[in-house]
């Protein structure tokens, strides 16, 4: 291994669209480059965009345009990227990336994966990596030792500009999220024509917005519904918002919740899969029961109404966020857990 380099690690993500796991292989390759003797190569699925946002700090970047299990080009373009690179650390990112893993020899396979996936795509993966206590449960109570499953949750930034922007005269509501039926925008929009001091943003894209629109139209919501484009910076948004609201239908992790805690914003979220298990009601969030439009609207106004309770949820949000959720503490738990496993060169 080249001199004052300690560990080498190769991070396939085999997704082309946007989407929270997405995000956190950009935010988690960005963090780990900036640590002392690691080498960092990354292969992605052919992506413009992404390619130019990563490209900003990490010099190695392979592409694979057509990237699919029955295409023998992908097998070997991976098979000849880890010959040459000769890393100790090789983690795949969800189903597509990891089904493509070659057995390791004398390197470490690891699979990260964020939902209730087919393990059958992870044969080749000497360990796991979990973002979920319950995730990590599902992958032993399927066979695997637990000794080789690790649970590390995600991290989001800080605050980027860290300063509460001037609001309008209406209550402002914030939702960031893919326009995809299980994210749930769909409910959150059923209950703004009963929300009439409310004004609602939401911010991200996706194959279901004529759906969002043609609801937006039913409920003449033209002037307190706003979309916007995904941005990288979410920071104005959640600074210039009253309330985040999560009503997913379906959601493993639920990084929007823990951005939420780390703006000083209370957040709201459907009592189902990660967001269910973040937050602890009343305590650092609100829960309605999942599908519920009218729980949602009871929530949101009995919420808006309690000041005492808004400065408590945004108090202990914030402190899970720095106490379980930092940056620093993730990436430590990930470079520690890399080091243990490890195959020395």
């Amino acid at each position: 291994m080249a001199k004052n380099i300690e560990m080498k690690i190769l991070s396939i993500l085999g997704g082309a669209n946007k989407g929270g796991a997405e995000k956190f292989f950009e935010r988690l390759s960005f963090a780990i480059k900036t640590r002392k003797n690691i080498k960092l190569e990354l292969l992605i699925r052919k992506n413009e965009e992404r390619y130019n946002l990563l490209n900003k700090q990490i010099e190695k970047i392979h592409q694979i345009k057509n990237f699919y299990f029955f295409n023998p080009f992908c097998h070997k373009k991976i098979e000849d990227i880890i010959k040459k690179f000769q890393p100790n650390i090789v983690l795949s990112w969800m189903n597509r990336a990891s089904s493509f893993l070659p057995v390791s020899k004398g390197w470490v396979n690891i699979g990260r994966i964020g939902g209730y996936y087919k393990l059958k795509n992870y044969v080749n993966c000497d360990y796991i990596i979990t973002n979920t206590e319950d995730l990590k449960e599902y992958v032993i109570e399927s066979g695997w030792d637990p000794n080789k499953v690790e649970y590390i949750p995600n991290f989001v930034k800080n605050n980027v500009s860290n300063k509460k922007l001037k609001k309008s005269t209406f209550k402002e509501i914030i939702c960031l999220s893919r326009f995809h039926r299980n994210k749930g925008i769909d409910i959150l929009l059923k209950a703004m024509p009963y929300l009439k001091n409310f004004k609602l943003k939401i911010v991200g894209q996706g194959s279901e917005k004529n759906q969002y629109d043609e609801l937006i139209k039913k409920y003449s919501l033209e002037k307190n519904v706003t979309f916007y484009e995904w941005t990288n910076n979410i920071s104005d948004f959640l600074n210039a918002s009253d309330y985040l609201i999560c009503p997913s239908r379906h959601e493993p992790f639920g990084n929007i919740v823990i951005d939420g805690w780390a703006h000083k914003i209370p957040v709201i979220v459907s009592d189902t899969g990660g967001p269910g298990l973040l937050v602890k009601n009343n305590f650092n969030g609100i829960k309605f029961k999942n599908e519920d439009i009218f729980d949602l609207i009871n929530k949101i106004k009995l919420l808006d109404l309690n000041k005492v309770l808004q400065k408590k949820l945004i108090k202990n949000g914030y402190n899970n966020y720095k106490t379980k959720f930092s940056e620093q503490l993730i990436i430590d738990k990930y470079i520690n857990f890399f080091e243990k496993i490890k195959c020395a060169e």
